[in-house]
């Protein structure tokens, strides 16, 4: 070959190789490229996985806690409150708003009223559970999941648009299932702070007096009863139970009394707080025993639980003050009062006293933890995809 022929084949065979599409690749090629989409939807499955486990662990931890039947009422409310739910930005809770109704005692002559509602927002839910966190030394940070926005991280969101349906539906149903486990979080918080409100001076129900003239053997004299009705988790006095663990129900609810007599024209007295459990006082009246007022004059408080709502936000009681004296025995009534509370609230609150819940909630907080650690481990996956092969 000549050296011109030489030459001009050079310069033809780098063109056809052009042509041919045989040119060297220049940047990252799909073989080169060390980090894949499918190394992120591997992660995205691990992630959905996690919340899979950790979802189902803590459902088992607050029937081991409390009841199946429990768990399963607090599963099917917070359900129906979400049927709507498009994803977990709109997850809600709802609470009590007890702030102004846990001032104890109440004004002379008022019945309580029932606390307003209000609604835990996503938003609501992740401060909770970061408080929750905190104290219980758990080092997380649970705005990283992102349950209050719709915009995800910017590498993880490049990776979703590119994956297929599937694997989107994926994620999405694992981030909302890892943002209820917050919720139910938050709702553990947030009940055991409103606790604080009611554990020293009890939740007041009524106080109510009531003034009488009865004749006692042909003798008249004037008798009074007042009565401050409160639900104590813990009780006041050393020595006494305290609320037992209810479970949201008003089986084994104490009510106490605050009973003060007046005889006649003598002061005042006071009696030391007396318990009832609600279902002791419902077939029949119950009387506490005789104490003496003076050297001739006696006196006892006597309730009934009348009715109650299977709901449990109300209950009708009767109280009264029977005096003895000269030989014959009258009474003195605050009627029968119907009193509006969240009573099955009111028991839970007054259950997260109890280690079991308290030890729940740590529980939880780690749950939410481990689920955080796989979510970090997708988002690092992710980050690594976009910074050297998308």
């Amino acid at each position: 070959m000549s050296t011109r022929e030489h030459d001009r084949a050079c310069r033809i065979i780098p063109a056809v190789a052009l042509a041919l599409g045989l040119a060297p690749t220049v940047g990252n090629s799909a073989e080169s490229c060390p980090v894949s989409l499918d190394d992120v939807k591997a992660k995205i499955a691990a992630f959905s996985s996690r919340t899979d486990s950790e979802g189902s662990g803590v459902q088992k931890d607050f029937e081991s806690a409390t009841s199946r039947d429990y768990v399963k009422k607090f599963y099917d409310r917070f359900e129906q409150l979400n049927k709507s739910a498009k994803d977990a930005t709109q997850l809600v809770n709802t609470a009590y708003n007890i702030a102004g109704h846990s001032n104890a005692p109440l004004p002379e002559g008022k019945i309580q009223t029932m606390p307003p509602t209000v609604k835990l927002t996503m938003s609501n839910a992740m401060e909770l559970a970061q408080t929750a966190a905190n104290e219980d030394g758990t080092k997380v940070d649970i705005a990283q999941l992102r349950c209050n926005q719709n915009t995800e991280d910017a590498a993880l969101a490049a990776a979703l648009d590119k994956l297929d349906n599937n694997t989107v539906s994926k994620f999405k149903s694992a981030k909302t299932k890892a943002c209820k486990v917050v919720h139910i979080v938050a709702d553990l918080q947030d009940k055991k702070q409103k606790l604080a409100l009611i554990n020293t001076n009890g939740y007041p129900l009524f106080h109510l007096h009531a003034k009488d003239k009865k004749s006692f053997g042909g003798k008249t004299r004037t008798i009074q009863l007042r009565a401050d009705l409160r639900l104590y988790p813990n009780f006041p006095i050393d020595g006494y139970r305290d609320q037992p663990f209810l479970k949201g129900s008003f089986e084994g609810m104490d009510l106490s009394y605050n009973s003060y007599f007046k005889w006649s024209d003598n002061n005042w007295s006071k009696l030391n707080v007396y318990q009832y459990f609600i279902g002791d006082t419902e077939k029949d009246e119950l009387c506490y025993p005789k104490i003496k007022l003076t050297s001739s004059v006696k006196v006892a408080t006597c309730v009934r639980v009348k009715d109650k709502d299977p709901n449990l936000s109300w209950i009708k009681v009767a109280v009264r003050a029977k005096y003895w004296y000269n030989g014959g025995s009258s009474a003195v009534s605050l009627g029968d009062r119907t009193i509006p509370a969240p009573f099955g609230y009111l028991a839970d609150l007054s259950d997260m006293k109890e280690k079991k819940m308290q030890d729940f909630k740590s529980k939880a907080v780690k749950r939410v933890s481990s689920v955080l650690g796989e979510y970090g481990d997708m988002i690092k996956k992710a980050q690594e995809w976009k910074e050297k092969c998308s």
